[in-house]
């Protein structure tokens, strides 16, 4: 006990000498920056417009600088230091301060989704409607920094705070929710907003008790700021607990779910290649599709009670099979495609001599040309025998690549010999891989841009899509995009459009094809 109270003596020794600020001119920082005039409405207005656009158009970087702005941060440090010091006049204040930011905030973010022709919810608005109890660990830490920062008049500390606590974008939320009449979005985002606010009011408050503002306070005061505080956060930590795991639960069965589909697939020789996961009341559906050598026609209802045993819960699975081909076949088959190409390689001008002086063993050839034409595609004589155009079939087994490299196998300088132009059989386009961190075109990625760009001017092809894939790096998936869009551009595509798969596409492409694809640039065929 006498080292107890030794221990105190010595803690309030040591906040006496350590702890000494002007106390005047932090009150009065704070009573200033919890002002309500024109500047505060004004970056209101801008913050929420900044965090509405972005949350709109899926941009991190955008959302960061509304948070940058943070005018709310003022009324809320304003309220938490009145709870600290019982100033009811600064409480009074800063209430109504907080109370038309955030009428001016709902006000801005509700006209402009009206009025946007975007109002599908983004992953970023997403993000914002399930807070969790983490959420709070992180305004209370980041509310200590604050008050830590204007009380030691330290206001860079700030910058980071309001990154960090993220209070003008799901106020944004509320009202893109308000605006599109989503009741569950508006009120996810409307109690993350008010977690925040009251996270950082309270931790100021503890700061500044610890600063000793109010120290004059009685002890009926003291007990009843502590009772406040400690009843707000367990009141806040209920619903944030039961939150954070129902997520956690969510996760857990998601992954228990890929699980068993992945064992599935591998005990029977095949592969998952695609899975989704919904939540329909208390029924789970999944959505699968396998790649299976032949068909089972009782694995999706093995599998429904495989998941309804493990996961204790109705599960309905719906599972479309893909039959790959026998591997033995298929490799008789690419023997004898490449034995082909090897034949076609060596062919000779197919134009017509003259027919009353060819030889037998002439005829025997252009027989044998026939029949390898006729397997590998249509060929077709134009411009009275002078050049031709021959299209392959998808049974060919030639890609891009291989079949622009059978068109200048067959290319001659002779000027009176046949021209074929190989045109190949309608495919999807290869990826164009990039390195790490890396948006330029190597020696490789620009010979693959280069055969994409011959395939579709054969194809007559000129609008295409150019999809960038670099993870939660929006930047790096754009940069990658446009790096392809301009070398196609230079091979006479003029209309490929360059976009960033978003994060949340990029993650879940991921999963279901490696992280490969993370470093790769995609070509989608438009429509006219």
């Amino acid at each position: 006990m006498a080292s107890a109270e030794a221990l105190w003596r010595w803690l309030r020794q040591w906040r006496r000498e350590n702890l000494q600020v002007d106390r005047v001119a932090v009150l009065r920082h704070v009573d200033d920056a919890g002002q309500l005039g024109p500047r505060y409405a004004f970056m209101t207005v801008m913050a929420c417009g900044i965090a509405t656009l972005g949350l709109l158009q899926n941009s991190v970087a955008v959302i960061i600088g509304a948070m940058l702005i943070s005018p709310l941060m003022g009324p809320i440090v304003e309220l938490g230091m009145s709870l600290a010091t019982f100033d009811f006049r600064s409480l009074r204040e800063s209430l109504k301060t907080l109370a038309v930011g955030t009428a001016v905030a709902l006000t801005t973010a509700t006209a402009i989704v009206l009025v946007s022709p975007l109002q599908e919810a983004t992953p970023e608005i997403l993000a914002r409607t399930e807070p969790t109890l983490f959420d709070l660990l992180v305004a209370v830490f980041s509310g200590l920094a604050g008050a830590y920062a204007t009380i030691t008049r330290k206001g860079e500390t700030i910058v980071g705070v309001a990154i960090a606590t993220a209070l003008m974008p799901p106020l944004a939320v509320v009202g893109f929710g308000i605006a599109t009449l989503n009741a569950s979005i508006a009120g996810g985002a409307l109690f993350l907003f008010m977690t925040n606010l009251l996270a950082i009011a309270l931790s100021v408050t503890i700061m500044a008790r610890w600063y000793n503002f109010g120290g004059a306070d009685s002890p009926k005061q003291t007990a009843w700021q502590a009772t406040m505080i400690v009843g707000t956060f367990l009141l806040l930590s209920i619903p944030l607990g039961l939150a954070l795991r129902d997520i956690a639960a969510r996760g857990v069965a998601d992954r228990t779910i890929r699980n068993a589909m992945d064992e599935a697939a591998r005990d029977h020789g095949g592969q998952l290649t695609t899975l989704r996961v919904e939540r329909n009341d208390d029924v789970l559906r999944v959505d699968a599709v396998m790649l299976l050598p032949q068909h089972l026609p009782q694995l999706d209802r093995q599998l429904e009670r495989k998941l309804e045993s493990v996961l204790a819960k109705p599960v309905e699975v719906s599972l479309r099979e893909l039959l790959t081909a026998d591997e033995t076949a298929l490799a008789n088959e690419q023997a004898s495609l490449a034995q082909l190409r090897e034949s076609v390689m060596r062919l000779q001008s197919v134009a017509e001599r003259d027919a009353a002086q060819r030889s037998a063993g002439t005829r025997a050839s252009e027989a044998m040309h026939q029949r390898v034409l006729a397997h590998f595609g249509q060929l077709e004589i134009l411009e009275g025998g002078q050049r031709a155009r021959w299209q392959l079939n998808g049974t060919a087994g030639l890609d891009i690549v291989e079949a622009r490299r059978l068109e200048q196998a067959l290319a001659t300088d002779d000027a009176g010999a046949l021209q074929v132009q190989v045109v190949p059989a309608l495919q999807a386009l290869p990826p164009v891989a990039f390195g790490d961190d890396q948006s330029a075109l190597d020696a490789a990625g620009t010979a693959q841009v280069d055969a994409i760009a011959w395939a579709l001017r054969r194809w007559g092809v000129n609008r295409v899509s150019v999809d960038g894939y670099a993870g939660n790096d929006a930047a790096l998936a754009r940069a990658r995009a446009e790096s392809v869009a301009a070398a196609l551009d230079r091979q006479g595509i003029r209309e490929a459009t360059a976009r960033a798969v978003p994060g949340a596409d990029a993650r879940g492409a991921a999963v279901a094809e490696g992280v490969t694809v993370l470093r790769e640039a995609r070509i989608r065929l438009e429509s006219p």
